[in-house]
């Protein structure tokens, strides 16, 4: 499994939330395709799949999330 991770904008530690995914639990992903939106200390940023694989939802919609965390997994 590779995982998923919410893309580092600064040294400091920063806090914010899914805003939503592009793909479902389940759903087929290729690498390098954006599979997800964050926005983190009001700045948007996509995800995008870090292999090719099935898609594995851990942090849902309007979840809080810290930059660096696993949100998700390609198996």
């Amino acid at each position: 499994m590779t995982e998923i991770k919410v893309p580092v904008i600064s040294t400091e530690e920063k806090v914010g939330y899914v805003v939503r995914w592009y793909k479902n639990e389940g759903d087929e992903v290729k690498e390098g395709e954006e599979i997800a939106e964050v926005m983190i200390e009001k700045t948007t940023l996509h995800v995008q799949a870090p292999a090719s694989g099935k898609l594995k939802i851990t942090k849902h919609q309007n979840e809080e999330i810290r930059q660096g965390e696993i949100i998700g997994y390609v198996e």
